[in-house]
């Protein structure tokens, strides 16, 4: 198929007026999808809520290993694997959790046990849901460590981990 370019068969020339709506409209169709997107962030896709909802769906599909690994490298030297895995074990109720929902990812200034006063981190608010319709609301903290975010023992859970037992 041959096209022509002959001077007859040309498109006619577009007029500046029918640019000039185009964009109007392209510049419209941009900001109603901005606004209409605004506000919907999912804070368990990245960053600590992401880390956050991980810890928990180890926890409650029994993969004690996986949760104590995402533990803060500090943290670990407190805990032995097996002992997490042992205490996690008698508090946990695998295979319950119909939906963990994260609330808010935000500043936080408490004092992390045995990590410097500088380390950069953020508190996670969830609401874990169980398929009997039971819920609770907890705000975690984790720690940016290299470019992954660690949770974190507690003061009272990392008293007991040195005693050789579970927390309470």
């Amino acid at each position: 198929m041959r096209i022509s370019t002959s001077p007859s068969r040309r498109p006619p020339a577009r007029r500046p007026q029918s640019r000039c709506v185009r964009r109007l409209a392209l510049i419209g169709a941009v900001l109603f999808l901005s606004v209409g997107c605004g506000g919907d962030e999912d804070l368990s896709a990245t960053g600590p809520g992401a880390a956050e909802v991980k810890v928990i769906e180890n926890l409650y599909d029994g993969h004690y290993e996986r949760a104590w690994a995402d533990l803060h490298p500090t943290h670990q030297k407190v805990v032995t694997q097996k002992l997490f895995a042992y205490c996690a074990q008698q508090v946990t109720a695998v295979g319950e959790i119909e939906q963990i929902e994260v609330l808010d990812v935000f500043d936080d200034d408490a004092k992390i046990p045995l990590l410097a006063a500088d380390a950069e981190t953020k508190a996670v608010r969830v609401r874990v849901t169980s398929f009997s319709g039971e819920s609770f609301v907890d705000v975690d903290h984790l720690v940016k460590v290299g470019d992954r975010w660690r949770w974190v023992l507690n003061q009272k859970s990392i008293v007991a981990y040195r005693r050789g037992r579970c927390p309470r």
